[in-house]
C-alpha cells in the first residue's frame, strides 16, 4: 500500500469522531442543566420547609411573647427542645440582644443573617450551627402588635444541610453515572450506525469496481441504492456510457479499419508482384504503381470516413448551431454534383423555395446532404432522376431525397446506415467505403435530427428532420 493510500483520511472514522464529540457535548450539558435543576430544586425544597417553619415560630411567639411559654413550643414543635439536635431558631431585639434561642442550641447563639430581610422578602443564607455542622437559615422579621412603640424583632430558623448535601452528592453521581453510561452507548450504537451507513457506499464502491466497460454495462442506478447515492450513481452512469461509448467506437474502428484496408493492401501486393513478375516492362511497372495510388486514395478515404465516424459517435464534436439559409446551401451542393450526374446521365430535380430560414450546424448539414445526394446519384439507375425536396410536415420541415431503387428490397431497408453494408459484396470497392450513409446517420444524430430511409413503389425516399426553422 502506497503511503498516499496511508494517509487517506478515513470517511467512517471521521462521522464515528464527529457523532461522538456531539454527543459528548450533548450529554455533557445534559448533565450539567439536569445537575442545577436537581441542585435547585433540593435548596428550594429546604428553603421553602424553613420559611414554613418560621412562620409557625412567629406566629406561636407573637401568640406567646413571654418566656415562660416557651415550653408549650417545645411541646409542638419538640425537635427545638432537645440539645444537640440539628434544628434551631433565635430571635433578636432591634439593639442586637438575643431575646429568645432554641434549648437545642445549647447556648451557643446562631449567625446573624448578611442583610436584614422585609416582610416580603426573606433572607436565606448558609451559617456553622451549633453542633458546628453545615446548616441553612431563614431570617424572617416579626411583627409588632399595632400601636407598639417597640422595634421590630428579627427571627433566625436554622436547620442542618448536610442530608441534603449527602442527598445532592448521591443524585450528582447517578446522574453523572448514568451519563457516562449513555455516553458509551451512544459511542457503540453511534460505531454501529456510521458502520451500518456506510455499508451501502462500500456496496456501491464494489459494484463500481466490479463494473465492465462493455456494450453490456449494466446501470449502477438500477441497484438498490439509498435516495442519497442515486445522483452519484446516475453521474457515473452518464461518465461510463461515455466512457463505453468511447471503447466501442475504438474497437469498432480498428476492426473496420482492419475490414476494410484488407481488400486495398491485397490489390497493392497483386500489383507490385505483377510488376516484380516482368521487371523490363515499363508499361506493367507503371500499371502498377497507378493501381497502387488508386488503392492508397482509397485506403485514405476510409481511414478519413471511420475518424470522422468515430468523433462524431463519440460525442467528441458538438455542434454549433448558426442561423442558415438552407436553399442557397442546397443549390451550391448540387451544382459541384452536376458533373458527376453528367457522367451518369441522372438529372437533378430541385423543390424549395428561394429562402427558408433555420438553425442548424452548417458544416454537419452539409456533408449530410452531401453524402445523401452522392449516395442518390451514384446508386440511382443510368438516365434516371434524383429528386431533392423540402416538405413541410405535420412534424416539421424535412429534406426528402429519392432515387430509384430496383435493386433494393425491403429487407435492405434495415441495413442502410450500417457500416461497410454494401447491396453487392464486390460492388462499389473503387469508389466507395460503405461509410458515407452511417456518417450522415451519425451527423444526424449530433444535430438531433431523424434520418429515415423508405421504399415507396421502387423509390429509395430518405427523409432528414425536422429541421429547427426560425
Amino acid at each position: 500500500m502506497s503511503s498516499t493510500e496511508r494517509r487517506a483520511p478515513s470517511l467512517q472514522r471521521r462521522l464515528a469522531l464527529e457523532l461522538v464529540i456531539a454527543l459528548g457535548l450533548i450529554l455533557g450539558a445534559l448533565f450539567l442543566i439536569l445537575d442545577k435543576f436537581v441542585d435547585r430544586e433540593l435548596y428550594a425544597r429546604l428553603d421553602a420547609g424553613l420559611l414554613e417553619r418560621s412562620h409557625t415560630i412567629a406566629a406561636f411567639l407573637q401568640a406567646h411573647p413571654e418566656p415562660a411559654e416557651l415550653a408549650e413550643l417545645g411541646r409542638l414543635m419538640p425537635e427545638y427542645e432537645v440539645p444537640g439536635h440539628t434544628d434551631f431558631f433565635e430571635v433578636w431585639a432591634a439593639d442586637g440582644r438575643s431575646q429568645v434561642r432554641s434549648p437545642s442550641s445549647g447556648g451557643t447563639p446562631l449567625s446573624r443573617p448578611p442583610q436584614l430581610p422585609s416582610h416580603d422578602r426573606p433572607v436565606y443564607f448558609d451559617l456553622p450551627l451549633p453542633d458546628h455542622h453545615a446548616g441553612r437559615a431563614v431570617a424572617v422579621p416579626l411583627t409588632t402588635p399595632p400601636g407598639s412603640a417597640a422595634h421590630p424583632a428579627l427571627l433566625v430558623v436554622a436547620t442542618e444541610r448536610e442530608p441534603h448535601d449527602r442527598l445532592e452528592g448521591r443524585i450528582h453521581n447517578l446522574l453523572l453515572a448514568g451519563i457516562v453510561l449513555s455516553f458509551i452507548a451512544a459511542v457503540l450504537i453511534a460505531l454501529f450506525a456510521v458502520h451500518r451507513g456506510l455499508a451501502p457506499l462500500q456496496r456501491f464502491g464494489a459494484s463500481v469496481a466490479g463494473a465492465e466497460m462493455s456494450t453490456a454495462y449494466a446501470p449502477l442506478s438500477a441497484l438498490d441504492l439509498p435516495r442519497e447515492l442515486q445522483p452519484f450513481s446516475q453521474a457515473l452512469d452518464d461518465a461510463f456510457r461515455r466512457l463505453v461509448a468511447l471503447v466501442d467506437a475504438e474497437r469498432r474502428f480498428s476492426a473496420d479499419v482492419a475490414h476494410e484496408l484488407r481488400t486495398p493492401l491485397a490489390e497493392i501486393r497483386a500489383s507490385i508482384e505483377s510488376a516484380q513478375g516482368a521487371p523490363s516492362d515499363a508499361n506493367a511497372t507503371r500499371d502498377a504503381f497507378n493501381a497502387s495510388i488508386l488503392a492508397v486514395e482509397r485506403m485514405q478515404r476510409a481511414i478519413d470516413a471511420l475518424l470522422m465516424l468515430a468523433r462524431q459517435e463519440a460525442g467528441l464534436a458538438p455542434a454549433a448551431v448558426d442561423p442558415l439559409d438552407l436553399p442557397p446551401l442546397l443549390d451550391e451542393l448540387l451544382d459541384t454534383l452536376e458533373s458527376v450526374a453528367r457522367e451518369r446521365g441522372i438529372r437533378l430535380q430541385r423543390h424549395w423555395p428561394a429562402h427558408q430560414w433555420i438553425r442548424c450546424d452548417v458544416g454537419a448539414l452539409e456533408r449530410i446532404v452531401s453524402n445523401l445526394a452522392r449516395n442518390a446519384i451514384e446508386y440511382a439507375p443510368a438516365g434516371s432522376e434524383v429528386r431533392l425536396a423540402l416538405e413541410p410536415t405535420d412534424a416539421g420541415l424535412h429534406l426528402r431525397v429519392s432515387n430509384l431503387a430496383p435493386d433494393l428490397r425491403e429487407a435492405d431497408i434495415a441495413q442502410l446506415g450500417q457500416r461497410f453494408w454494401r447491396k453487392s459484396a464486390a460492388g462499389g470497392t473503387a469508389t466507395h467505403a460503405g461509410l458515407g450513409l452511417a456518417l450522415a446517420k451519425a451527423l444526424a444524430h449530433k444535430l438531433a435530427l431523424e434520418l429515415e430511409f423508405q421504399l415507396e413503389h421502387g423509390e429509395l425516399v430518405t427523409r432528414l428532420g425536422p429541421l429547427p426553422e426560425l
